[in-house]
């Protein structure tokens, strides 16, 4: 009966309540914390899945200016990059202008009256 006793004393209930709230508010704090880790942890992939695009365009970006760079070493290259740049061409060449054909003027809107006269005409 003496235990019985005890598991009822109001102290050690009230002591039990406290505790059980503490260790739920240390539950919550280390939640909190993990909670933070995992946010972190998906933006980090994020950046690391933006950088490794980025690295991708400049090795391709890389590997274009090494190709320039290799045909600008010869004297043909010069010559290819000097004529598409600033259309440059060499004593004796004549240069071909390619004109586009001028457009049809559009036809002009008829006038309601035109309209209402088109619509009787057979």
């Amino acid at each position: 009966m003496a235990t019985f006793q005890q598991r009822r004393d109001p102290m050690r209930l009230m002591w039990r309540r406290i505790v059980a709230v503490l260790l739920l508010l240390i539950l919550a704090i280390a939640l909190r914390g993990v909670w933070g880790v995992y946010q972190k942890s998906l933006e980090s992939h994020e950046l690391k899945t933006e950088a490794q695009g980025k690295l991708g365009d400049l090795r391709t970006r890389e590997q274009e200016l090494r190709t320039d760079i290799s045909s600008l070493k010869s004297d043909r290259g010069v010559e290819a990059e000097l004529r598409e740049r600033y259309d440059l061409a060499k004593e004796g060449e004549g240069v071909v202008v390619i004109v586009d054909p001028p457009e049809p003027p559009p036809e002009p809107t008829p006038t309601p009256f035109q309209r209402f006269k088109s619509m009787f005409s057979w």
